[in-house]
């Protein structure tokens, strides 16, 4: 009855065998329910950490953005009170040196001239005058770009630092950048950078970050900050896959060849990646606890369950002992068309028999679509074929008799060479070995066939089974001799066009994304000097020079942007002094990417010559305009941004990309949205809108104006609105400041030389009126010199300031003290009755001034000189009345100081 090999020695019940294979299974069921909780609960950890990391890298991401913007915004305010100074090198390094509570924010702060010389230093002052920073990359964008920079990581000129260097533009009077304040950030350093890399993920996890060239900007190991990440010069595929884009968490192997989770986020600001390592030996360990729970409790399940199984399968196996004897007994089952007996055995051959009429039913089918799958095969109109790992063919449809002359019957078994030829296989070996390594090719062959040239194109594509093992590939093959003929007549179109271009009076060309010719025509060689096919790879700047390409630098950026870009400029270089009209169209693909720009550049002296004096005024306007700090804007006629500038990155607290193309309501708050609605519902109609609107920005009320305007096409029919937005919290704040320093003293608040001429003037006139005497005193410090030598700048207005208020606690509140400049101050007395009561001022004002001042804890007695000039009547001019009081100052001076001296201007 057990005539099969047995593994189990000597004769094994049925009975046996069962209860044995049911405990086998019960063993199996508990290692797979085991296994599975254990990988169900590890992927659960892994889902769950994965988020969590992933929320961690963002909010992470983000505290990094928001600390670079809050230090860029912080380096531009101060480039803009740079802006209001003089020029001068002292007063940038003063200006600096107040500021020092930007320590927090930045290592250094220095400023650079347009030349990259080093002019000011806030922790360096010894430095100024000491190397030029002109070549470095985070100068020439700032210049470029006109705005603030951030750089990649580099090593410092100044300390020899690892460092991150944030820029901001300072211009002059006419708009021009004159200066270059830069701030640097020691990535070694306590920093907000720095603190990143002691942060933990876990226990044992870690924070990174690495630029956009994949070189560390920080680590927990310092020593690898600014080196290039991977082992021997190769990175891991996770951090190649991050620096290609990718964003989020997933499963790779650490930097030190650990299993961990990793995460990736880019920061906005920077375009640095910030990377996160969580090692799965802590992640996971409570997934391998569980599992060593589950094993115990499979055990004991296993103990409880054999018996009982055995009892089971006892009492089940029964029928099956009769069945037994009776086959051992030769018992024939039921003739054809007789019933099956009812029972266990009548049920397994009629599921016997069930099972062997539906085989020959999908043998049938499998034949049926075989036949079909022939039929397809055999009517397209290409080579089909399969080919196995030995390269030998085991499918091969009709068209292969057409091309080779052997039949579809004839193909299986047969070599690729002996198929092919020798010429053909020897072009296609090596894209066969490749189809056979596992990758996919594709490949265009010259071939002879029949006699005549053709061209195949050719498509390998490798069988992989479940385990990842080649078995073979598919094989398509296309005529593409026709294919091969229209493109020789493109070629010859193109011909055509090139000398269509080399006949056009106009400069015709094609720039790619890195602002290199891609294609130029003949034209070009009368301007530059230049064969057009040497032309074609040099960029922009090396053909026509760094100075015209800074002059059409942002119009190329916006055609490479997107945008087609039409503008005239006088070209200068050109005998004649020529203007000329450019027109730059961007080659957008089917994907939406542009990939370069169209340019065409025609002549257009005579007609701008008649141009030019109406064209004047609006170039000023245009000038002045186009560098407002003002959020400029392009809103279609669904209300949708078509363009922003960069402002409202900032305004928006959002990327550009997120902003471009939104519904321009659903960035407002409700309020902001109601007004913005109306106004640009009015402007679609045709009429200009100007409105004034404020908003909490950056926790601060701010107050807006804004304009809106409908741009309309050639039908006069409205497209848009452009808006126009200017924050005009600081304009009033400026002008609150422009008119105090226009009139006061900036260090002590008294009346500055304008306001006191302004004064003398009306006293005069008074004076004039009534006939009463007023006097004009001219006060210096002794001395003054050795305050500022011993005390510094500031002791010496410390002095000044002191000075100020003991002069005006001594005149009345209808007299006037003010200060010129330096150390002299001017007193205006009018409405006197005798000259006299001058005399009793001044001697006050000495008495007043030998009590002791004190000078950052020190006492000093200060005295000070003092000039008188009196008039009646207000004949003397203001000039006048000023030389006399000063005259008498230098009388009193040289009878000893500590005097007054007066005269009397007639």
């Amino acid at each position: 009855m057990f005539n099969n090999p047995r593994w189990l020695p000597g004769p094994v019940s049925l009975k046996a065998r069962f209860s044995l294979a049911v405990g086998m299974l019960i063993v199996l069921t508990a290692t797979v329910l085991t296994v599975a909780t254990v990988l169900l609960v590890q992927r659960g950890v892994e889902t769950v950490a994965g988020e969590r990391e992933t929320s961690l890298i963002s909010q992470v991401a983000r505290d990094l953005d928001n600390k670079f913007m809050i230090r860029q915004q912080a380096l531009v305010r101060l480039a803009h009170d740079l802006e209001r100074l003089p020029r001068a090198t002292a007063a940038f390094q003063d200006k600096l040196e107040q500021y020092h509570s930007m320590d927090g924010f930045f290592t250094n702060i220095s400023v650079l001239d347009a030349q990259g010389e080093h002019v000011a230093n806030m922790n360096y002052p010894h430095m100024r005058g000491q190397g030029n920073f002109s070549t470095r990359d985070y100068f020439l964008d700032t210049l470029r770009s006109d705005g603030p920079v951030i750089s990649r990581p580099l090593r410092s000129q100044i300390s020899g630092r690892p460092v991150v260097i944030m820029t901001a533009p300072i211009h002059d009077k006419n708009g021009q950048i004159s200066h270059i304040l830069i701030g640097a950030i020691d990535l070694a350093k306590n920093s907000f950078i720095k603190e990143l890399s002691i942060g933990q993920v876990g226990k044992t996890g870690y924070f990174y970050i690495l630029s956009r060239e994949g070189e560390f900007v920080s680590h927990p190991d310092e020593r690898r900050i600014l080196q290039r990440s991977g082992n021997g010069g190769k990175r891991a595929a996770s951090v190649e896959q991050a620096l290609a884009g990718f964003e989020g968490t997933l499963r790779a192997t650490a930097e030190n060849g650990a299993d961990a989770l990793v995460s990736y986020k880019r920061l906005a600001s920077t375009g640095w990646l910030l990377c996160g390592v969580y090692p799965t030996a802590e992640a996971f360990a409570f997934a391998g606890k569980i599992g060593w729970n589950a094993a115990i409790i499979a055990a004991l399940l296993l103990l409880v369950i054999g018996p009982l199984a055995w009892l089971l399968i006892e009492r089940q196996l029964q029928p099956l002992k009769h069945l037994g004897r009776q086959m051992a007994a030769g018992r024939a089952g039921p003739a054809p068309g007789a019933p099956y007996a009812d029972d266990e055995i009548g049920e397994l051959r009629r599921a016997f028999d069930t099972l062997m009429a539906e085989r020959d039913q999908a043998e049938r089918a499998v034949a049926d679509s075989e036949r079909k799958l022939r039929m397809v095969a055999d009517n397209v109109p290409a080579l089909v074929g399969y080919v196995d790992k030995h390269e030998r063919f085991v499918f091969g449809n009709e068209r292969y008799s057409a091309y080779f002359g052997i039949s579809a019957r004839q193909l299986p078994g047969k070599n690729v060479r002996d198929v092919l030829g020798e010429a053909t296989y020897t072009v296609s070996k090596p894209y066969l070995d490749a189809a056979l390594s596992g990758r996919a090719v594709r490949f265009e062959r010259q071939v002879r066939r029949h006699g005549a040239i053709e061209w195949d194109r050719v498509a390998y594509n490798p069988d992989i089974d479940a385990h990842g093992v080649v078995q073979g590939y598919f094989v398509l093959v296309d005529d593409i001799t026709e294919l091969k003929a229209t493109q020789q007549v493109l070629a010859a179109s193109e011909k055509r066009i090139r000398t269509i271009a080399d006949n056009m009076p106009a400069l015709i060309g094609y720039v790619d994304t890195e602002y290199r010719y891609a294609f130029c025509n003949r034209a070009y060689s009368t301007i530059t000097e230049i064969a057009p096919e040497q032309i074609v790879g040099r960029t922009v700047s090396e053909v026509f020079g760094p100075k015209v390409f800074a002059a059409v630098a942002a119009q190329m950026a916006a055609a490479l942007a997107g945008r087609r870009v039409s503008f005239e400029r006088p070209a200068a270089g050109l005998k004649g002094n020529r203007y000329l009209q450019t027109e730059y169209i961007p080659d957008v693909g089917q994907d939406g990417k542009v990939a370069g720009f169209y340019t065409m550049v025609m002549d257009i002296t005579e007609r701008k010559a008649a141009e030019l004096a109406l064209a004047a005024q609006q170039r000023l306007l245009h000038t002045v305009t186009d560098n407002l700090p003002a959020l400029v804007n392009f809103m279609d006629r669904d209300g949708r941004f078509g363009f922003v500038n960069r402002h409202h990155e900032s305004w928006f607290g959002l990327p550009l990309a997120r902003i471009h193309g939104s519904l321009v309501s659903s960035l407002f708050s409700e309020a902001e949205a109601e007004i913005h609605q109306r106004a640009f519902d009015e402007a679609i109609t045709g009429r200009t809108v100007k409105f004034d609107f404020a908003r909490m920005q950056g926790g601060d009320k701010r107050h807006y104006h804004a304009t809106y305007i409908p741009q309309v096409d050639c039908a006069g029919h409205a497209v848009g609105v452009t808006g126009l937005v200017n924050d005009v919290t600081d304009a009033k704040r400026l002008e609150e400041q422009l008119s105090a320093l226009a009139r006061f003293d900036a260090l002590t608040g008294l009346p500055n030389r304008t306001q006191l001429t302004e004064r003398i003037g009306r006293a005069q006139t008074r004076s004039a009126r009534n006939g009463n005497v007023m006097a004009v005193m001219y006060l210096d410090l002794d001395k003054f010199k050795s305050i500022n030598d011993s005390f510094g700048h500031s002791g010496g207005d410390i002095v000044l300031i002191e000075f100020g208020r003991r002069l005006s606690a001594c005149v009345r509140q209808s007299d006037t003290v003010g200060r010129l400049a330096g150390d002299e101050f001017v007193i205006l007395l009018e409405g006197l009755q005798t000259v006299a009561e001058c005399a009793v001022v001044a001697r006050k004002i000495i008495k007043v001034m030998e009590k002791p001042f004190d000078i950052d804890g020190v006492a000093r007695i200060v005295s000070t000189s003092i000039g008188v000039a009196t008039a009646e009547n207000g004949l003397a001019g203001v000039d006048t009345l000023l030389k006399h009081a000063d005259d008498a100052l230098y009388r009193a001076k040289d009878s000893g100081r500590k005097r007054y001296a007066m005269t009397s201007v007639k």
